[in-house]
């Protein structure tokens, strides 16, 4: 299955590939996370993916959502200030 993915981030902008992500049946946002960064050659910290805000087809996601064909992710970072 084809799902699109698009990384909004300052950190991460340029380093993850925004595009189409091949994927088997049954994918989830974690798997897609995974090509990503492997993709990349990059590490993620559990630090940055806990700061991920997940967007799936317009409605919030979390890793576990299971992904269809033709899908779009979005993965943005948390705003955080003081």
């Amino acid at each position: 299955m084809t799902v699109q993915a698009r990384f909004i981030s300052g950190d991460l902008g340029g380093r993850l590939r925004d595009g189409a992500y091949e994927l088997p049946d049954g994918a989830t946002v974690k798997s897609l996370i995974e090509a990503a960064r492997a993709e990349a050659g990059i590490d993620l910290t559990e630090q940055q993916m806990d700061n991920f805000v997940l967007v799936y087809d317009n409605s919030p996601a979390g890793f576990d959502t299971i992904l269809s064909d033709g899908g779009k992710l979005r993965v943005m970072f948390k705003i955080l200030g003081g």
